[in-house]
């Protein structure tokens, strides 16, 4: 399935606190993990149900990897479940914004990128994607269970 075009993710309370989890268990590299759930395309919506962490092979800084073998893996086992990868996280040492090589990479994960990002000295989250070559600001907004 191509990836749709995304106005809003969703994310519960309790995934907020694992993303935060995550980011204070990596420092001081970058934290990353892949948020799996379901496109509502009808309404532009990335629901997530389920974080999974990566570790950051390049454990850096100021970059990210995550072992693709191990990405694959997660992805087969969310699709048996009728999951598939709708975000990706991770943690910047700056603003939240995408660097030059958070863009390269989202043209070949165009799903939402949530980052965690120092600003005004304090931890902050927006969300992108790059749609069709515009880079465009994602809602991050809460959902109930």
């Amino acid at each position: 399935m191509a990836i749709p075009r995304i106005a809003q993710i969703q994310l519960t309370s309790l995934h907020r606190r694992q993303l935060y989890g995550i980011r204070g268990r990596a420092l001081p590299h970058e934290a990353c993990a892949l948020l799996l759930g379901r496109y509502i395309e009808k309404e532009l919506i990335a629901r997530v149900i389920r974080i999974t962490e990566a570790e950051n092979i390049a454990r850096s800084i100021s970059s990210f990897e995550i072992d693709p073998e191990l990405q694959y893996c997660i992805l087969m086992a969310a699709a048996k479940e009728g999951l598939e990868q709708v975000g990706i996280y991770h943690s910047h040492p700056a603003p939240p914004t995408p660097s030059a090589s958070d863009l390269e990479f989202m043209e070949f994960n165009p799903c939402v990128w949530i980052i965690d990002g120092i600003q005004k000295k304090r931890f902050r989250m927006k969300a992108y994607q790059l749609w069709q070559g515009f880079l465009i600001s994602v809602e991050i907004k809460q959902y109930q269970l």
